[in-house]
């Protein structure tokens, strides 16, 4: 980040920095929970006012076109109790993304493949898949598990975003998805480099979007691991179960200020209720790197504190 000359002077966070907004929306846990899934916010019927961050996933800004992962990082502003980070006393955050798993499996490896991309991403990264002569040490797996997940897309709100790595539910473990539930809407041309939030503004005049919020509960240990998140848990043997609906009103989310909050809010799975603890390595890991990152950002941007605007819903 701090190598990088950014063109317009932002600089930009190292994973998901190209936004495409960031949206007003309605959290709402309805009272039809399952029993057993009634833990942290889910344990009462409720509303909670949230932003909603989406993105692309690739380390660099490039055009809607490519194939990448987007990103749906959901942040609850008004959930009270003790959280596991206390920098932010009223968010709960959700961070997903449009792949139901990770490209790597371990902190040493993940240290490489971030070192490999710097500078150059799709030419340097190439060196943590094939950096050796011998072909048995190539990273065929992660190569097939990072392919596997970039996808193109036109509507943001017609896509399936997953948690992929695993949260605590009260005394389960459990992964998240938010699964589109509005209708098809007729979108307009994908010529434009930034076509996906030119659709997202025109999903959001010509109606409201829903999605279910979902968890699947951890069925089989063996085969549905804690710390290998480029496992796919099986729905079939551990089905997701709805928790909650996201609503988004009809709204324009371009105001200057609004963009800028898109631009400079902080998302960490951390800033959770402790029956909600990120597990994992990967979650263990992302708890000291996003605090970090994030904390270099503001201040590469001279933004020491950013604070949402007023929310109108």
């Amino acid at each position: 980040m701090e190598t990088s000359a950014p063109p317009d002077g932002i600089y930009r966070r190292d994973a998901h920095p190209k936004h495409h907004g960031i949206v007003q929306a309605w959290f709402i846990v309805g009272d039809s929970v399952p029993e057993s899934l009634r833990h942290g916010i889910f344990a009462a019927p409720g509303r909670h006012r949230a932003w909603i961050r989406f993105s692309n996933g690739a380390p660099h800004v490039q055009p809607d076109a490519k194939a990448d992962q987007r990103g749906m990082a959901i942040k609850l502003v008004d959930v009270p109790g003790p959280k596991l980070l206390d920098e932010q006393p009223l968010a709960q955050d959700f961070v997903l993304a449009s792949a139901p798993r990770f490209f790597i499996r371990n902190v040493p490896d993940y240290v490489e493949f971030t070192r490999c991309a710097a500078g150059k991403p799709m030419i340097r990264a190439l060196a943590f898949f094939f950096g050796w002569k011998n072909p048995f040490r190539w990273r065929w797996y992660e190569l097939t598990a990072l392919f596997s997940t970039l996808r193109k897309t036109a509507d943001l709100l017609a896509t399936r975003y997953f948690s992929q790595t695993p949260y605590r539910l009260g005394p389960h473990v459990a992964k998240y998805s938010a699964i589109p539930t509005s209708p098809d809407r007729p979108l307009g041309a994908t010529a434009s480099p930034d076509y996906l939030r030119e659709n997202l503004a025109a999903r959001l005049r010509a109606g409201e979007a829903t999605f279910d919020f979902a968890v699947q509960r951890q069925t089989r240990p063996a085969s549905m691991p804690i710390d290998d998140a480029t496992v796919v848990w099986d729905e079939a043997a551990a089905p997701f179960q709805k928790v909650a609906t996201i609503r988004i009103p009809v709204q324009e989310f371009q105001s200057p200020g609004q963009m800028a909050y898109a631009e400079f809010v902080s998302f960490n799975p951390w800033h959770a209720l402790a029956d909600h603890e990120p597990l994992g390595v990967v979650n263990r890991t992302r708890r000291a790197v996003y605090l970090a990152v994030s904390s270099l950002r503001h201040r590469l941007n001279n933004t020491p504190s950013v604070d949402p605007p007023a929310m109108t819903i």
